[in-house]
């Protein structure tokens, strides 16, 4: 087995490696969470549909509709069967780097609570 190999057969080699803490702000209020980074294959941020109604709470936001619905790929470009009907508008921060206004769509996305795509 060559070095690499070994390195990504370890267990969560993967999640380690792109997981991030970011937090995400809105009218002075923060809340802290790990997110994902995605860079190849998202095209939105998500934030899973149970997290939400805390982040909502802690940051006196609501979420807000969507003209129109979005269907979602899986990891293995197959269309979901999830639609996608609300968003939420808010700030991120990760290490140094903030962005303002950032649309989060809502969706059940397994095992994560954020995946962002690039900053």
């Amino acid at each position: 087995m060559c070095k690499l190999d070994e390195i990504l057969s370890k267990e969560n080699y993967f999640e380690k490696l792109f997981l991030i803490d970011a937090h995400l702000i809105s009218q002075n209020r923060s809340f802290s969470l790990h997110s994902l980074i995605d860079s190849d294959s998202v095209i939105y941020m998500i934030i899973h549909s149970d997290l939400v109604d805390k982040v909502c709470e802690k940051l006196k936001i609501q979420p807000i509709s969507l003209i129109k619905e979005k269907l979602i790929r899986d990891y293995d470009e197959k269309i979901s069967k999830k639609i996608i009907t609300h968003k939420i508008l808010l700030n991120l921060i990760i290490e140094s780097h903030k962005k303002l206004t950032v649309s989060m769509l809502i969706a059940d996305i397994n095992h994560h609570e954020v995946i962002l795509s690039k900053l």
